[in-house]
């Protein structure tokens, strides 16, 4: 029995050790398929988080772009004439009178002001022009004209159309100008050309006036109207040259540039000038090829005055910008990033401007070297501060204007300090500015030109008229004396 009984247990030891490895192998096989299926989830679960991740990333890279041009849109509605190049004309909020150009309050009266020459009408100054031949005297008289009398006077033009006949009896010299039988004269060339340059009258307006005022006597044709601008033009050249020979003998010149439509084209306007004289250009193309074909500035030797027109560094001994436009610049990054460095560097161009205007008026021609130096220096400790307050600029968009504005303070700054070191210097380019509105306010009324010969006579007879304006001189007359070959523009 005992026998049976080993026998019998071996035998269940050998079931269980059977079952147990036969258990193992599907365990083994469960641990298998479950590994498997697992890491397959798991798998697909990293695929996905890898997914996601590269959307967020590529949504917050999207977020961070339209963040950027949501920035950049947001300035160019806060730009206004006060804080970038823009013109007054394109302000959308409106500005009070006199606050254009980043003027300031003078806290002056409107208005003229004490030991300003006032003008009004006097028997005395009518009296003056008559004796200086400015006027012709005309009589009228009312009652017996005898003894004492008051005189009144009444200043009135008188328009009529006059036929002048010239008479060449036997063999006298006809000139070549007389080779027509019949010629349009000086008075009313000059008539012409002053109500299409000055006026900026249309040419059949021109006409209808001139028709309308002669009572049908004079009937003129547009391309009448055109032959005497372009005579016009082609008589000033010799004026033109004296214009140039003048600007290029300054130390200071003040350039700058605008765009005007002429056809189908967008053409480059280019004004050089001084206090006396401006000589106007239109060109093509913009850059170094249109200043070369000018022949102004690579004959120059001075300074130039510019509003950071790169391309002028080649050319002069020295360059100056117009801080007007810095300040408006300055003036849009304390806007859009609230920091206080740009207040502070407006406040100090500001106050070494008041200073340089105070030392002319003591009779003095510069400042002190050590001056300049501490201005030096003043000037490059609010640059350090803004390059540390610019690291903190939340937008990326802002930050980069932002530092560009500094980059570019830090480069010219001896160019944006020249008005201060030389004062033969101006402080802006406020002079070229004011010269080329003439251009811009043609291209407002007649929205372009027809040719470039037409855009050419324009700047010719601009360059007539503004001069004649600087130096006191009627642009009528100055008009007339060119057509007559005796231009007094200096």
């Amino acid at each position: 029995m005992a026998a049976n009984y080993e026998k019998n247990l071996f035998k269940h030891n050998q079931e269980l050790i059977e079952e147990n490895e036969t258990l193992k192998i599907k365990i083994a096989k469960i641990g298998t398929e479950t590994s498997n299926k697992y890491l397959g989830i798991i798998d697909r679960l990293n695929e996905t988080i890898e997914t996601v991740m590269q959307k967020c990333a590529s949504l917050e890279e999207r977020v961070e772009k339209l963040e950027a041009e949501n920035d950049r849109l947001r300035k160019q509605l806060n730009n206004d004439s006060g804080n970038s190049s823009n013109p007054p004309s394109s302000d959308t909020k409106p500005n009070a009178p006199n606050t254009y150009n980043s003027r300031v309050k003078t806290g002056k009266k409107s208005g003229g002001q004490k030991g300003h020459k006032g003008k009004h009408l006097s028997v005395m100054s009518v009296e003056e022009k008559i004796a200086k031949g400015q006027m012709r005297r005309k009589v009228v008289e009312h009652g017996d004209p005898k003894g004492d009398y008051t005189s009144k006077y009444v200043i009135d033009i008188s328009i009529e159309a006059v036929a002048v006949e010239h008479r060449f009896y036997g063999d006298t010299y006809i000139p070549v100008e007389f080779r027509p039988d019949v010629q349009y004269g000086n008075e009313l060339k000059a008539f012409v050309t002053t109500l299409s340059g000055q006026g900026f009258v249309a040419s059949n307006r021109i006409i209808n006036m001139l028709e309308s005022m002669s009572a049908g006597a004079i009937e003129l044709s547009d391309g009448t109207v055109y032959n005497i601008l372009s005579e016009f033009s082609s008589k000033a050249q010799p004026f033109l040259a004296g214009i140039k020979t003048k600007l290029l003998n300054n130390t200071v010149l003040n350039v700058d540039e605008t765009g005007g439509r002429v056809g189908a084209r967008n053409m480059i306007f280019r004004n050089y000038s001084d206090e006396k004289r401006v000589l106007y250009t239109v060109n093509p193309t913009k850059g170094k090829k249109a200043i070369e074909d000018d022949d102004i500035l690579p004959q120059y030797a001075g300074i130039l005055v510019h509003d950071h027109n790169t391309v002028n560094y080649n050319y002069g001994t020295g360059n100056a910008e117009c801080n007007i436009h810095l300040i408006r610049y300055l003036k849009a990054n304390s806007d859009n990033t609230r920091h206080t460095w740009s207040d502070e560097m407006i406040n100090f161009l500001l106050s070494l401007k008041r200073l340089k205007e105070s030392a002319i008026g003591f009779g003095l021609s510069g400042f002190e070297q050590t001056d300049m130096e501490k201005y030096r220096k003043r000037y490059d400790e609010i640059l350090n501060a803004g390059f540390e307050v610019a690291k903190t600029t939340k937008s990326r968009f802002y930050q980069q204007e932002e530092n560009k504005l500094l980059n570019r303070f830090k480069k010219y700054r001896d160019n944006h300090l020249l008005f201060a070191s030389n004062f033969g210097v101006p402080f802006d380019n406020n002079l070229s500015e004011r010269d080329l509105r003439m251009v811009k306010t043609k291209g407002k009324v007649s929205g372009c030109f027809r040719s470039f010969n037409g855009a050419t006579s324009f700047a010719n007879l601009m360059s007539i008229i503004k001069s004649a304006i600087k130096q006191h001189i009627s642009p009528y007359l100055a008009i007339r004396s060119v057509f007559s070959g005796n231009c007094s523009l200096s």
